[in-house]
Protein backbone atom coordinates (compact mmCIF):
# COMPACT_ATOMS: atom_id res chain seq x y z
CA UNK A 1 0.00 0.00 0.00
CA UNK A 2 1.55 3.29 -0.74
CA UNK A 3 -0.88 6.45 -1.64
CA UNK A 4 -1.25 10.70 -0.66
CA UNK A 5 -4.34 12.11 0.37
CA UNK A 6 -4.96 15.88 1.26
CA UNK A 7 -5.16 15.85 5.26
CA UNK A 8 -8.61 17.50 5.27
CA UNK A 9 -10.22 14.47 3.42
CA UNK A 10 -8.32 12.38 5.09
CA UNK A 11 -9.61 13.19 8.22
CA UNK A 12 -13.31 13.47 7.04
CA UNK A 13 -13.00 10.06 5.86
CA UNK A 14 -11.01 8.61 9.30
CA UNK A 15 -13.68 10.77 11.59
CA UNK A 16 -17.03 9.09 9.64
CA UNK A 17 -14.64 5.58 9.36
CA UNK A 18 -13.33 4.98 12.72
CA UNK A 19 -16.81 6.06 14.69
CA UNK A 20 -18.06 2.86 15.33
CA UNK A 21 -15.54 1.48 16.59
CA UNK A 22 -15.50 0.10 20.48
CA UNK A 23 -13.75 1.58 23.24
CA UNK A 24 -11.53 -0.91 24.84
CA UNK A 25 -12.59 -4.47 23.08
CA UNK A 26 -11.30 -7.62 24.88
CA UNK A 27 -10.91 -8.17 20.88
CA UNK A 28 -7.66 -6.38 20.15
CA UNK A 29 -8.43 -6.06 16.54
CA UNK A 30 -11.76 -4.70 17.01
CA UNK A 31 -10.47 -1.68 18.04
CA UNK A 32 -8.60 -1.00 14.99
CA UNK A 33 -10.06 0.36 11.56
CA UNK A 34 -9.86 -1.67 8.40
CA UNK A 35 -7.88 0.17 5.58
CA UNK A 36 -8.83 -0.80 2.49
CA UNK A 37 -6.85 1.10 -0.78
CA UNK A 38 -7.89 -0.07 -4.09
CA UNK A 39 -8.79 1.97 -7.68
CA UNK A 40 -7.45 5.00 -6.00
CA UNK A 41 -10.13 5.51 -3.64
CA UNK A 42 -9.02 5.04 0.68
CA UNK A 43 -11.73 3.01 2.54
CA UNK A 44 -11.26 3.04 6.75
CA UNK A 45 -13.97 0.91 8.24
CA UNK A 46 -14.86 0.15 12.00
CA UNK A 47 -17.38 -2.10 14.13
CA UNK A 48 -18.53 -2.76 17.29
CA UNK A 49 -20.02 -6.52 16.18
CA UNK A 50 -23.66 -5.18 16.02
CA UNK A 51 -22.67 -1.73 13.80
CA UNK A 52 -20.37 -1.44 11.32
CA UNK A 53 -19.60 2.00 9.15
CA UNK A 54 -17.50 2.30 6.38
CA UNK A 55 -16.04 6.22 4.44
CA UNK A 56 -14.52 6.43 1.22
CA UNK A 57 -13.13 8.89 -0.57
CA UNK A 58 -10.21 9.58 -3.70
CA UNK A 59 -6.69 9.55 -3.16
CA UNK A 60 -3.16 9.17 -5.51
CA UNK A 61 -2.45 5.85 -5.20
CA UNK A 62 0.77 3.71 -6.24
CA UNK A 63 -0.47 0.42 -4.79
CA UNK A 64 -3.17 -0.63 -3.38
CA UNK A 65 -3.33 -2.87 -0.41
CA UNK A 66 -5.59 -3.33 2.95
CA UNK A 67 -4.66 -3.55 6.47
CA UNK A 68 -6.25 -2.36 10.47
CA UNK A 69 -4.63 -0.07 12.81
CA UNK A 70 -5.81 1.09 16.00
CA UNK A 71 -8.63 3.20 15.52
CA UNK A 72 -8.02 6.00 18.39
CA UNK A 73 -4.53 6.55 17.30
CA UNK A 74 -5.36 6.98 13.84
CA UNK A 75 -7.74 9.77 14.32
CA UNK A 76 -5.66 11.64 17.34
CA UNK A 77 -2.88 11.43 14.90
CA UNK A 78 -4.58 12.46 11.58
CA UNK A 79 -6.41 15.27 13.73
CA UNK A 80 -3.62 17.06 14.85
CA UNK A 81 -1.71 17.12 11.52
CA UNK A 82 -1.49 20.83 10.34
CA UNK A 83 -4.53 21.21 7.58
CA UNK A 84 -4.15 21.54 4.70
CA UNK A 85 -1.08 19.37 4.10
CA UNK A 86 -0.03 16.22 2.27
CA UNK A 87 -0.18 12.98 3.65
CA UNK A 88 1.38 9.59 3.08
CA UNK A 89 0.47 6.02 3.85
CA UNK A 90 3.30 3.57 3.13
CA UNK A 91 3.35 0.04 3.97
CA UNK A 92 6.20 -1.82 5.55
CA UNK A 93 6.11 -5.68 4.53
CA UNK A 94 8.80 -6.38 6.38
CA UNK A 95 7.98 -5.07 9.58
CA UNK A 96 4.36 -4.99 8.61
CA UNK A 97 4.30 -1.30 10.10
CA UNK A 98 2.02 1.54 8.24
CA UNK A 99 4.09 4.76 7.74
CA UNK A 100 2.13 7.95 7.91
CA UNK A 101 4.08 11.04 6.68
CA UNK A 102 3.09 14.98 6.59
CA UNK A 103 5.74 17.37 6.39
CA UNK A 104 8.37 16.16 8.71
CA UNK A 105 6.41 14.38 10.74
CA UNK A 106 6.51 10.69 10.83
CA UNK A 107 4.29 8.01 12.54
CA UNK A 108 4.45 4.40 12.74
CA UNK A 109 1.48 2.16 13.26
CA UNK A 110 1.56 -1.80 14.11
CA UNK A 111 -0.75 -3.56 12.66
CA UNK A 112 -3.27 -6.89 12.50
CA UNK A 113 -4.11 -8.69 9.40
CA UNK A 114 -7.19 -7.55 7.59
CA UNK A 115 -8.46 -10.72 7.05
CA UNK A 116 -9.06 -11.35 10.89
CA UNK A 117 -10.46 -8.18 11.32
CA UNK A 118 -14.70 -8.81 12.57
CA UNK A 119 -16.52 -7.70 9.25
CA UNK A 120 -19.82 -7.44 9.71
CA UNK A 121 -22.32 -9.13 6.90
CA UNK A 122 -23.88 -6.05 5.16
CA UNK A 123 -25.40 -7.47 2.40
CA UNK A 124 -29.65 -7.33 2.92
CA UNK A 125 -32.06 -8.55 0.91
CA UNK A 126 -35.26 -6.78 1.54
CA UNK A 127 -37.03 -3.53 1.08
CA UNK A 128 -35.40 -0.90 -0.42
CA UNK A 129 -36.22 2.89 -0.35
CA UNK A 130 -34.68 6.67 0.02
CA UNK A 131 -34.88 9.02 1.95
CA UNK A 132 -33.24 12.75 2.55
CA UNK A 133 -31.01 13.57 5.51
CA UNK A 134 -33.70 16.01 6.08
CA UNK A 135 -36.21 13.55 6.73
CA UNK A 136 -34.02 11.01 8.55
CA UNK A 137 -33.05 13.90 11.19
CA UNK A 138 -36.88 14.21 11.14
CA UNK A 139 -37.86 11.19 11.81
CA UNK A 140 -34.82 10.59 14.33
CA UNK A 141 -34.04 14.08 15.64
CA UNK A 142 -36.50 14.11 18.64
CA UNK A 143 -37.91 10.58 18.70
CA UNK A 144 -34.54 9.33 20.22
CA UNK A 145 -34.77 11.51 23.16
CA UNK A 146 -37.84 9.78 24.46
CA UNK A 147 -36.34 6.37 25.17
CA UNK A 148 -36.07 4.06 27.76
CA UNK A 149 -33.08 3.05 29.21
CA UNK A 150 -33.82 -0.98 29.85
CA UNK A 151 -31.25 -2.73 27.79
CA UNK A 152 -32.27 -4.85 25.26
CA UNK A 153 -35.95 -3.39 25.62
CA UNK A 154 -38.13 -3.08 22.68
CA UNK A 155 -38.79 0.71 23.92
CA UNK A 156 -34.76 1.21 24.23
CA UNK A 157 -34.87 1.74 20.67
CA UNK A 158 -36.86 4.25 17.72
CA UNK A 159 -39.76 2.28 16.02
CA UNK A 160 -39.21 2.78 12.52
CA UNK A 161 -42.88 1.59 10.46
CA UNK A 162 -45.46 2.38 8.35
CA UNK A 163 -48.48 3.93 9.65
CA UNK A 164 -51.95 4.97 8.71
CA UNK A 165 -52.45 8.73 9.38
CA UNK A 166 -55.75 10.33 7.94
CA UNK A 167 -56.36 8.17 5.76
CA UNK A 168 -52.84 7.66 4.02
CA UNK A 169 -49.80 5.95 4.63
CA UNK A 170 -46.71 7.38 6.16
CA UNK A 171 -43.21 6.70 7.35
CA UNK A 172 -43.29 7.00 11.05
CA UNK A 173 -40.79 6.78 14.03
CA UNK A 174 -41.61 6.42 17.41
CA UNK A 175 -39.87 6.48 21.09
CA UNK A 176 -41.44 6.40 24.23
CA UNK A 177 -40.30 5.50 27.54
CA UNK A 178 -43.60 4.67 28.84
CA UNK A 179 -43.78 8.17 30.62
CA UNK A 180 -43.07 10.42 27.51
CA UNK A 181 -43.87 9.42 23.50
CA UNK A 182 -42.88 11.63 20.53
CA UNK A 183 -44.42 10.26 16.92
CA UNK A 184 -42.82 12.09 13.49
CA UNK A 185 -44.06 11.54 10.28
CA UNK A 186 -42.78 11.68 6.45
CA UNK A 187 -44.52 10.99 3.33
CA UNK A 188 -44.06 6.89 2.55
CA UNK A 189 -41.49 6.36 0.55
CA UNK A 190 -42.04 4.31 -2.10
CA UNK A 191 -40.78 -0.02 -1.37
CA UNK A 192 -41.17 0.95 2.72
CA UNK A 193 -43.95 -0.77 2.93
CA UNK A 194 -41.64 -4.00 2.14
CA UNK A 195 -40.25 -3.64 5.48
CA UNK A 196 -40.37 -6.78 7.63
CA UNK A 197 -43.74 -7.71 9.87
CA UNK A 198 -44.13 -9.25 12.70
CA UNK A 199 -47.48 -10.54 13.77
CA UNK A 200 -49.71 -7.70 15.29
CA UNK A 201 -47.26 -5.07 13.74
CA UNK A 202 -47.35 -2.91 11.05
CA UNK A 203 -44.08 -3.12 8.74
CA UNK A 204 -41.45 -1.86 10.84
CA UNK A 205 -38.09 -2.45 12.71
CA UNK A 206 -37.08 -1.48 15.74
CA UNK A 207 -33.96 0.51 15.72
CA UNK A 208 -31.50 0.81 18.61
CA UNK A 209 -30.87 4.45 20.23
CA UNK A 210 -26.84 3.82 19.19
CA UNK A 211 -28.14 3.01 15.72
CA UNK A 212 -30.05 5.94 15.55
CA UNK A 213 -27.44 8.40 16.57
CA UNK A 214 -25.01 7.17 14.29
CA UNK A 215 -27.55 7.67 11.37
CA UNK A 216 -27.97 11.40 12.18
CA UNK A 217 -24.64 11.59 12.69
CA UNK A 218 -23.45 10.30 9.48
CA UNK A 219 -25.99 11.50 7.02
CA UNK A 220 -27.77 14.40 8.37
CA UNK A 221 -26.32 16.16 5.56
CA UNK A 222 -26.85 13.86 2.75
CA UNK A 223 -29.02 14.84 -0.33
CA UNK A 224 -30.20 10.83 -1.10
CA UNK A 225 -29.56 8.00 1.05
CA UNK A 226 -30.46 4.63 -0.10
CA UNK A 227 -31.98 2.19 2.71
CA UNK A 228 -32.43 -1.64 2.56
CA UNK A 229 -33.95 -3.41 5.36
CA UNK A 230 -34.59 -7.18 6.38
CA UNK A 231 -35.19 -9.18 9.15
CA UNK A 232 -31.78 -8.86 10.49
CA UNK A 233 -30.40 -5.82 9.35
CA UNK A 234 -30.87 -2.27 8.02
CA UNK A 235 -27.97 -0.79 6.01
CA UNK A 236 -27.77 2.95 5.05
CA UNK A 237 -25.58 4.15 1.92
CA UNK A 238 -24.65 7.03 -0.04
CA UNK A 239 -21.96 7.16 -2.62
CA UNK A 240 -19.01 7.49 0.09
CA UNK A 241 -20.38 6.04 3.55
CA UNK A 242 -21.79 2.48 4.05
CA UNK A 243 -23.62 1.77 7.41
CA UNK A 244 -25.00 -1.30 8.25
CA UNK A 245 -26.64 -2.28 12.21
CA UNK A 246 -28.33 -4.72 13.93
CA UNK A 247 -31.73 -3.90 15.13
CA UNK A 248 -33.81 -4.62 18.41
CA UNK A 249 -36.09 -7.79 18.58
CA UNK A 250 -39.12 -7.49 20.53
CA UNK A 251 -42.72 -6.66 20.11
CA UNK A 252 -43.19 -2.71 20.13
CA UNK A 253 -46.33 -1.89 22.66
CA UNK A 254 -49.33 -0.90 20.75
CA UNK A 255 -49.42 3.52 21.28
CA UNK A 256 -51.84 3.86 18.45
CA UNK A 257 -54.64 5.02 21.66
CA UNK A 258 -52.03 7.03 23.21
CA UNK A 259 -51.88 9.73 20.10
CA UNK A 260 -55.41 9.30 19.08
CA UNK A 261 -58.63 11.93 19.75
CA UNK A 262 -57.23 14.33 21.69
CA UNK A 263 -59.42 15.73 24.83
CA UNK A 264 -61.44 18.73 23.71
CA UNK A 265 -59.80 20.61 26.83
CA UNK A 266 -57.01 23.06 25.60
CA UNK A 267 -54.41 24.72 26.58
CA UNK A 268 -52.96 26.98 23.98
CA UNK A 269 -49.31 28.76 24.08
CA UNK A 270 -46.53 30.83 22.59
CA UNK A 271 -43.94 27.93 22.68
CA UNK A 272 -41.40 30.02 23.51
CA UNK A 273 -42.64 31.68 26.26
CA UNK A 274 -43.81 28.56 27.93
CA UNK A 275 -40.25 27.17 27.44
CA UNK A 276 -39.17 30.56 29.13
CA UNK A 277 -41.89 29.13 32.06
CA UNK A 278 -40.65 25.90 32.79
CA UNK A 279 -36.82 26.42 32.62
CA UNK A 280 -36.38 28.32 35.68
CA UNK A 281 -38.96 26.39 37.66
CA UNK A 282 -37.68 22.70 36.76
CA UNK A 283 -34.61 22.73 38.68
CA UNK A 284 -36.59 22.78 41.80
CA UNK A 285 -38.51 19.18 40.68
CA UNK A 286 -37.07 16.93 42.88
CA UNK A 287 -35.81 13.74 41.53
CA UNK A 288 -37.93 11.77 44.58
CA UNK A 289 -40.97 13.19 43.43
CA UNK A 290 -40.35 12.37 39.32
CA UNK A 291 -39.19 15.86 38.77
CA UNK A 292 -42.77 16.96 38.84
CA UNK A 293 -44.51 20.59 38.17
CA UNK A 294 -47.91 20.87 38.99
CA UNK A 295 -50.16 22.90 36.25
CA UNK A 296 -53.49 24.10 36.15
CA UNK A 297 -55.74 26.71 33.69
CA UNK A 298 -56.97 29.69 35.62
CA UNK A 299 -58.23 33.13 34.44
CA UNK A 300 -54.97 34.60 34.11
CA UNK A 301 -53.95 31.57 31.79
CA UNK A 302 -51.98 28.46 32.42
CA UNK A 303 -50.06 28.17 35.54
CA UNK A 304 -47.15 26.09 35.93
CA UNK A 305 -45.97 25.71 39.80
CA UNK A 306 -43.15 24.08 41.71
CA UNK A 307 -42.51 23.20 45.40
CA UNK A 308 -40.11 21.33 47.37
CA UNK A 309 -37.80 21.74 50.53
CA UNK A 310 -35.21 23.44 48.28
CA UNK A 311 -37.44 26.37 46.94
CA UNK A 312 -39.93 26.58 44.68
CA UNK A 313 -42.25 29.31 42.51
CA UNK A 314 -45.28 29.71 40.41
CA UNK A 315 -45.27 31.80 37.08
CA UNK A 316 -48.15 32.21 34.46
CA UNK A 317 -47.81 31.91 30.77
CA UNK A 318 -50.74 33.70 28.66
CA UNK A 319 -52.81 30.92 27.37
CA UNK A 320 -56.25 30.88 25.51
CA UNK A 321 -57.57 27.91 27.52
CA UNK A 322 -60.82 26.08 26.01
CA UNK A 323 -62.85 23.76 28.55
CA UNK A 324 -62.21 22.94 31.87
CA UNK A 325 -58.18 22.03 32.43
CA UNK A 326 -58.08 21.15 36.61
CA UNK A 327 -54.69 21.01 38.04
CA UNK A 328 -52.44 17.99 37.28
CA UNK A 329 -49.10 16.93 37.39
CA UNK A 330 -46.31 16.76 34.97
CA UNK A 331 -42.53 15.97 34.54
CA UNK A 332 -41.00 18.50 34.03
CA UNK A 333 -37.63 17.66 32.34
CA UNK A 334 -39.99 15.77 29.69
CA UNK A 335 -42.33 18.97 28.85
CA UNK A 336 -38.56 20.53 28.28
CA UNK A 337 -37.72 17.97 25.79
CA UNK A 338 -41.29 18.63 24.55
CA UNK A 339 -41.31 21.97 24.02
CA UNK A 340 -38.10 22.17 22.12
CA UNK A 341 -38.96 19.29 19.86
CA UNK A 342 -41.89 21.41 18.22
CA UNK A 343 -40.45 24.56 15.94
CA UNK A 344 -43.63 25.93 15.12
CA UNK A 345 -44.31 29.42 17.38
CA UNK A 346 -47.92 28.09 18.65
CA UNK A 347 -48.41 24.81 20.61
CA UNK A 348 -51.63 23.30 21.64
CA UNK A 349 -52.02 21.33 24.88
CA UNK A 350 -54.51 18.47 25.19
CA UNK A 351 -54.73 17.62 28.79
CA UNK A 352 -56.85 14.51 29.55
CA UNK A 353 -57.41 13.79 33.12
CA UNK A 354 -59.63 10.48 31.80
CA UNK A 355 -56.91 8.66 29.76
CA UNK A 356 -54.02 10.09 32.16
CA UNK A 357 -51.98 12.20 29.65
CA UNK A 358 -51.50 15.58 27.98
CA UNK A 359 -51.48 15.54 24.19
CA UNK A 360 -49.38 18.05 22.33
CA UNK A 361 -49.94 19.36 19.03
CA UNK A 362 -49.01 22.09 16.18
CA UNK A 363 -51.22 22.89 13.32
CA UNK A 364 -47.70 24.15 12.08
CA UNK A 365 -46.35 20.78 12.61
CA UNK A 366 -48.75 18.18 11.62
CA UNK A 367 -46.16 15.62 11.19
CA UNK A 368 -45.58 15.35 14.90
CA UNK A 369 -47.18 14.82 17.93
CA UNK A 370 -46.09 13.82 21.75
CA UNK A 371 -47.82 13.09 24.49
CA UNK A 372 -46.77 13.08 28.49
CA UNK A 373 -48.49 11.49 30.87
CA UNK A 374 -50.46 12.82 34.01
CA UNK A 375 -48.52 12.21 37.25
CA UNK A 376 -50.43 12.35 40.85
CA UNK A 377 -50.90 15.70 42.63
CA UNK A 378 -51.31 16.02 46.60
CA UNK A 379 -50.07 19.16 47.67
CA UNK A 380 -52.03 22.45 48.50
CA UNK A 381 -50.09 24.08 45.60
CA UNK A 382 -51.39 21.99 43.01
CA UNK A 383 -54.64 21.74 44.10
CA UNK A 384 -55.22 25.54 43.54
CA UNK A 385 -51.74 27.24 42.36
CA UNK A 386 -51.91 31.32 41.98
CA UNK A 387 -49.66 33.96 40.71
CA UNK A 388 -49.51 36.90 43.05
Amino acid sequence: MKLKINRDRLADIVTRGVSSAPKNSPSVIANNARIIARDGVLSIASTDFDMMVEASGECEMEHGGTTTVDAAKLKMTVDRLPKGVEVSFTYDDAKRDLIVKAGRSRVTFPTLAAEDWPARESKVSGAQFQLSGADLVRLFGHTSQALSNVPNSPMAGVFLHVREDDGRPVLAAVGTTGMILILATVGLPEGAENMPHREGQPAGVILSSETVNAVLRLFRAADVVNIEVDSSTILFTTDDIRFSSAMLVGTYPNYGPLVSNPSENSVLVDRVSCISTVSPLEPFASKELGHRLQCAGSDEGFVVAVGSQTGGGVDVVAAEIEGEVPAFGINGQFMKTMLNSFKTEIIVMHPDAHHRRVMFLAEGEPDLIGVIGMMNITTELAEGPKHE
